[in-house]
């Protein structure tokens, strides 16, 4: 590992701790142990570090799903168990914490991290896309490139916006499992739907919201 990406993970991890306002230049340089002037040598300003640490960690977090998705059987397998993965709940609260204070401290490093998280997001669905079609499991007149703009851009409204009304029955993270369940199966060819058919029989079956709020009266 290079000194600077040191650095970068070292940062990384002051993001997710601290926030991105209670991170100092100074205190970065003291705490590894480097002047402060050879920390603006390597990144210029704060903004580029913080950029670079942020993108740090949202590969960080793609490779623990990848990870989990090693002992998957086919890439369609691989999409709904990933893609259901980042709606887990105590990430995207960091995540919209950390948005939030981009957002309002740091509005260029935001827009930056937002066009290199979207960007990202949209190549590997397209990827995974473009092999379920191969494999057989997509219809054939499915505009990947589309589809899968349209759910980067709505999964992260879903995931970030407060703005968005949820049931108070629903977790956030259970609108988005099921949003990404229909996605697919909305775009699955027979054979797809059979896989995801065997996928979910083996978890158990979500509660409707009618049943839900039957429970709670």
């Amino acid at each position: 590992m290079t000194q600077r990406e040191k650095v970068v993970e070292h940062v990384s991890q002051m993001v997710k701790t601290l926030g991105v306002k209670s991170v100092r230049m100074d205190d970065v340089a003291g705490s590894l142990g480097m002047s402060k002037r050879t920390l603006y040598e390597m990144f210029g300003d704060k903004e580029e570090l913080l950029y670079e640490s942020i993108v740090y960690l949202m590969r960080q977090r793609q490779l623990c799903i990848t990870n989990r998705v090693a002992t998957c059987e086919n890439m369609l397998e691989v999409l709904l168990v990933s893609v259901r993965l980042l709606g887990v709940s105590h990430e995207n609260d960091m995540d919209k914490r950390l948005a939030f204070n981009l957002k309002k401290f740091y509005p260029n490093v935001y827009d930056k991290v937002k066009r290199e998280h979207t960007e990202h997001g949209v190549a590997g669905l397209r990827y995974a896309l473009d092999k379920c079609r191969e494999e057989g499991y997509l219809d054939l007149t499915v505009d990947v490139e589309l589809m899968a703009r349209l759910f980067i851009s709505t999964s992260g409204t879903l995931l970030s916006e407060d703005n968005i009304v949820i049931p108070d029955e629903v977790t956030r993270e259970e609108a988005f499992g099921a949003m990404t369940v229909n996605f697919l199966r909305g775009l699955a060819s027979e054979k797809g739907l059979k896989i995801i058919d065997e996928l979910l029989a083996r978890e158990p079956r979500p509660m409707k919201l009618s049943e839900r709020r039957k429970m709670n009266n």
